[in-house]
């Protein structure tokens, strides 16, 4: 037969390794379906070569506001904006049309503009209101990102500040630089020049760090970064984000064929076949034939226990530590 390359050929692998078609596979379709789900998550999440590192980026976006119609006057890029019935306060960011304007954050997260508010610049005077669906908030006021929903772990974010360097021939880590090189092609030591780095990047760390406190929940496809996105970050700027990703087996799909997974999802079938046999524990058929599904689900759950317990001393990953 061929590899399996979808949920149906792995299903049918499965079925074939529990003894289908010359025994009848006491199971309904819809189990199957569970057990090969199990089996595929349970992977995904410990084994090493479900997922892969990926570099992804970001395009920092900011708020929006849509107006009914033109708005009454001409906003001004700077001013600060109220709502009038929410409270809420702003700086323009910019202005990208008579009916759109764009702010960063808020200047109290209690109060947010809402629908129907009449705006009103601060400088100019300019007012306008706000449409239905006319409010997006973006990655600055959210003051988090979303994540695609495949990504498993975030292990770093970068760059969020650059870090401490510079060009001009004045700054200290220019001449270090310079000094350092001319002394290179002068009999000079790689081992001073190495020295000196380190030094640098203690300085980076102590004076300038730019490391932030990272908070991933997978489950809202959320990633929060600790710090005030106002000032560090800026609309169309760019995050890498460094991350495992999933391999997507609908894309790949020889993930179906892989060795492990084809005999854990064949484990968890087995153990719902003797779960569906505990209930006719001891009856006995004609001619003799005697039920025995708690043989089969302790065998079945002897084999997954194994099958996990190889997982996750083999291929498991090992676990990330963020030091700081």
């Amino acid at each position: 037969m061929a590899a399996p390359n979808s949920k149906a050929t792995l299903t049918d692998h499965c079925l074939r390794a529990l003894g289908y078609p010359v025994i009848e596979i006491n199971v309904d379709d819809d189990q199957v379906e569970d057990r090969i789900d199990e089996a595929l998550q349970f992977y995904q999440h410990y084994h090493s070569d479900a997922v892969e590192k990926v570099y992804l980026k970001h395009k920092v976006t900011n708020s929006e506001i849509e107006f009914t119609a033109a708005s009454n006057g001409t906003f001004v890029k700077g001013e600060i904006i109220t709502g009038g019935t929410s409270g809420a306060k702003s700086v323009i960011e910019s202005v990208t049309s008579t009916t759109k304007i764009r702010y960063n954050a808020l200047t109290d997260f209690s109060k947010a503009f809402a629908v129907g508010d009449v705006v009103t610049g601060g400088t100019s005077g300019a007012t306008g209101t706000i449409k239905a669906s006319g409010i997006t908030i973006g990655d600055i006021e959210n003051g988090y990102i979303t994540i695609p929903e495949l990504v498993q772990d975030v292990l770093d974010v970068f760059p969020i500040e650059e870090a401490t360097t510079s060009t001009n021939m004045f700054d200290i880590k220019y001449q270090m630089h310079l000094n350092d090189i001319y002394s290179l092609g002068f009999l000079g030591s790689l081992s001073e020049y190495v020295m000196t780095q380190q030094w640098l990047s203690l300085l980076d760390m102590v004076i300038d760090d730019s490391t932030k406190h990272l908070s991933f929940d997978k489950h809202k496809d959320q990633l929060r970064i600790d710090m005030d996105w106002n000032k560090e970050v800026d609309r169309d700027d760019y995050l890498i984000i460094e991350c495992n990703r999933v391999i997507d087996p609908e894309s790949y799909t020889e993930v179906y064929n892989d060795y492990f997974l084809k005999r854990y999802a064949t484990a968890l079938i087995k153990r719902q076949w003797g779960t569906n046999l505990l209930k006719f524990e001891g009856m006995v058929m004609p001619g003799g034939v005697t039920f025995n599904g708690r043989q089969l689900f302790d065998d079945a759950n002897e084999e997954i226990l194994k099958l996990e317990e190889e997982c996750r001393l083999n291929w498991e990953q090992p676990v990330d530590f963020y030091t700081g």
